[in-house]
């Protein structure tokens, strides 16, 4: 009789599939295998085998674990981690999103590297229709360097035709540390800010911490290109500063808005927080990790966290 893992192992890494295979004799982690096994719906199933994947990496690490574990407050930690008298607890989130096309087959047109010359500090995400000519492809160009000249952060703009269809658009997403606009692709589709869903992961998350314990949250994406609205979701939106001198060599001073899940000093139990890109098909998850504060040397829970980087 086939069971999930089964339906799904041609998605998934096929060595990881075998070491799950055998936690049905863990006493930790069976109750994590019987959860992937009695799914039917595939959305939900990737969004356990996540937490599989911790497991394993954690599991190779020598960590001692267990998955599922209740809190007090009747909700569940995903997994459990004890080793050399230390503990923590690992809190997964998936940020789902339907199949969408990847920007890396995308080609940034030579005609829109132009907009790389101006002279702004700004993270710029560009999008255009593909079956643009060359007039058209040029008007957009023509429009979008005239709106970035003078564009602030946050603001957008989307180009039409004569017709009212959209031609593409451009939108200042964050500061950038050179001295000229730095592009990135958008989708054709529209740019989709996942600031606040990635927020909203956070705080369920959180909501389901250990009471005095060590928690860490880590949410994974299809995606590569979200990190900057992770932290945007964790640190606050970037934000132009004018009470406050710019950096040396910088001609704008930045900040953060107070909308951050840490932002002034909210949620002091969660200290440690990750992003990862998700691709069931391989054995890693890769983390980005974002303490808190940065002391040296790095805390044990950072150290703890490293077989998921």
């Amino acid at each position: 009789m086939t069971d999930a893992i089964d339906q799904f192992a041609d998605e998934l890494d096929p060595m990881l599939v075998e070491h799950v295979r055998t936690w049905t004799r863990h006493r930790g982690l069976a109750p994590l295998v019987e959860s992937l096994q009695r799914q039917t719906d595939r959305r939900r199933f990737l969004d356990i085998w996540i937490e599989a994947m911790a497991a394993d990496r954690l599991f190779e690490a020598g960590w001692s674990l267990d998955a599922e574990v209740p809190t007090p407050s009747g909700r569940q930690c995903d997994l459990r981690a004890e080793r050399d008298g230390k503990v923590f607890y690992l809190h997964l989130k998936r940020l789902y999103e339907p199949e969408e096309r990847k920007p890396a087959q995308l080609v940034l047109s030579p005609r829109l590297r132009v907009l790389e010359q101006i002279c702004r500090p700004y993270l710029v995400r560009i999008r255009w229709r593909e079956d643009l000519d060359d007039e058209q492809m040029q008007h957009l160009v023509e429009r979008a360097s005239a709106f970035l000249h003078e564009a602030r952060l946050g603001e957008e703009l989307t180009v039409r035709d004569a017709l009212g269809l959209e031609m593409g658009g451009v939108r200042v997403v964050g500061p950038w540390a050179g001295d000229h606009i730095s592009l990135a692709i958008g989708l054709p589709g529209g740019f989709i800010d996942r600031t606040g869903r990635i927020k909203a992961l956070l705080m369920k998350a959180y909501e389901q911490f250990m009471p005095r314990a060590a928690n860490v949250i880590l949410v994974a994406g299809a995606r590569p290109d979200v990190a900057g609205e992770f932290e945007s979701a964790v640190l606050g939106t970037p934000e132009e500063r004018w009470d406050q001198h710019p950096a040396r060599g910088y001609r704008v001073a930045w900040g953060r808005a107070a909308d951050g899940f840490w932002s002034g000093g909210s949620r002091p139990e969660s200290r440690l927080c990750g992003w990862c890109r998700f691709q069931p098909h391989l054995p890693v998850l890769r983390a980005d990790v974002l303490p808190r504060e940065r002391p040296k040397p790095a805390t044990w829970l950072e150290e703890a966290v490293l077989p998921l980087r």
